[in-house]
């Protein structure tokens, strides 16, 4: 999922804790714990001595090491060394990850889903224009879905674009 804004109920922390409290409730997740099998995970700062980079995502997993009955918990990245193939880090390694049931679409830039739900706020806000819903819609590789909890804020948002103001002045000579 992806969203505009960062907080409220139809922003990245809301539904994060929603989808984490519907699992919990329907005994897919242990939501009580820091960690658990099948939290997919955001990076959200540079760790060059992991190898990860801001907007790395990953997912917990418990896989078996072939050696002992207790299987641990490791988390799953996409290598991004060019060799393909999946690498795996000790959850206590990583310090600045997030859950990410759903993101920004800022933080999605450059990613790319099979299917990209866009979840936009039940009022207009001032990152909500057309060139924001444009890099939601393209984020979806083969399926997208638009989730508008008030009628009215898509057609709102695509009639506005972005104003820039960088502080700078020009000088004409």
């Amino acid at each position: 999922m992806l969203c505009a804004v960062r907080k409220g109920p139809w922003g990245v922390e809301g539904l994060n804790q929603r989808v984490c409290r519907v699992l919990t409730h329907a005994g897919l997740i242990d939501g009580d714990l820091p960690w658990y099998e099948g939290r997919p995970v955001l990076v959200t700062r540079n760790d060059y001595g992991l190898n990860l980079m801001n907007g790395d995502i990953g997912i917990a997993l418990r896989v078996p090491d072939g050696h002992s009955e207790d299987v641990p918990l490791r988390v799953a990245f996409p290598r991004n060394d060019g060799r393909g193939g999946v690498r795996f880090v000790l959850p206590s390694r990583l310090s600045e990850v997030e859950t990410v049931y759903a993101m920004t679409v800022h933080k999605s830039q450059g990613s790319e889903f099979a299917h990209t739900a866009l979840v936009l706020p039940d009022a207009l806000n001032p990152v909500l224009t057309k060139e924001l819903i444009y890099t939601g819609i393209t984020r979806a590789k083969h399926w997208f879905s638009l989730v508008e909890p008030r009628k009215g804020v898509l057609e709102e948002a695509v009639e506005r674009k972005v104003k820039r103001i960088s502080g700078l002045m020009l000088e004409r000579t």
